[in-house]
């Protein structure tokens, strides 16, 4: 009969001589770092379980469900996304200071038809005593090329600079509010 060896692995844990009791026909032993105690222990062939190999007939193809529609969440479902920054590429703010020379508002749609116009309103809501409540400080208007369509407006500081306080950006896709960002000038130096 053939001898044949498998690495049985046993980590020691406490008392050595424990394992050995358990285990006593070791023939070779290595310790492992941040594992433990391994030995190799001698099997016979006779002793080991070969895998057998078991061939499985269906009665019936399995059936594919009908999945259910996943339902959008709200954020899923925004007609466009947009970001106000001080370069074109820069990273998205909500406050500048009063001496930026240009705001860039970048925009994009997922699900556009062709021509859709797409609309920025630029408000002062709240400047104090520069400009009444809520007022209409610009607006711009592109339309979509695509699908999946994308865009910047700029708005560049007044001559005087910009006038502390608070802000919007009110984006449209058609006449219907995509999306609103608000944001705030504070004094900067000149």
């Amino acid at each position: 009969m053939r001898e044949c060896f498998f690495l049985i692995a046993s980590i020691t844990i406490g008392n050595p001589a424990w394992t050995n009791a358990m285990m006593p026909s070791a023939k070779d032993r290595w310790f492992v770092p941040n594992v433990g105690t391994v030995e190799l222990l001698p099997v016979k062939l006779e002793d080991v379980r070969l895998p057998q190999k078991i061939d499985l007939e269906l009665a019936e193809l399995p059936k594919i469900a009908e999945q259910e529609p996943i339902m959008a969440t709200p954020a899923e479902t925004k007609l466009l996304t947009a970001a106000l920054a001080t370069e074109l590429t820069g990273e998205p703010q909500t406050s500048f200071p009063s001496d930026t020379p240009k705001l860039y508002l970048r925009w994009h749609g997922e699900r556009l038809n062709a021509e859709d116009k797409i609309r920025c309103v630029w408000i002062a809501e709240d400047v104090g005593a520069a400009a009444p409540a809520n007022y209409q400080v610009s607006e711009a208007s592109t339309n979509a090329s695509e699908t999946r369509g994308f865009g910047t407006f700029t708005l560049s500081r007044p001559i005087k600079g910009w006038p502390t306080g608070k802000y919007r950006a009110e984006i449209y896709l058609g006449d219907k509010l995509a999306e609103t960002i608000r944001f705030t000038i504070e004094k900067g130096g000149q």
